[in-house]
């Protein structure tokens, strides 16, 4: 099907030494309000503020915005059904665990 042109986040775990070396936490997504987007995305910033490289040993978190892409569709989280933050400690916790 492909994108659908609606928001969606990524949170990635980034290697610290500047290489591409990483994986995606978390996708989050699709957003239809705006302003919930930018509300989601303020608060996972807020959250990850001090702890980006210490969340995931080894690696800088951080959030990023992405387009929704609607054939995997399977892989995002519905940021309308749970509240983005917890979902984040979640991803947090099943790596580090």
């Amino acid at each position: 099907m492909g994108q659908s042109g609606l928001p969606a986040y990524h949170v990635e775990a980034r290697k610290r030494d500047d290489s591409r070396d990483g994986y995606t936490l978390l996708r989050l997504g699709p957003y239809t309000q705006a302003r919930h987007a930018q509300q989601d995305y303020d608060r996972l910033t807020a959250a990850l503020e001090r702890r980006e490289t210490t969340a995931v040993p080894g690696c800088r978190v951080s959030v990023r915005y992405a387009p929704f892409d609607v054939s995997d569709h399977q892989l995002f989280a519905d940021p309308y059904e749970a509240d983005a933050v917890e979902l984040l400690e979640a991803a947090v916790e099943g790596v580090t665990a």
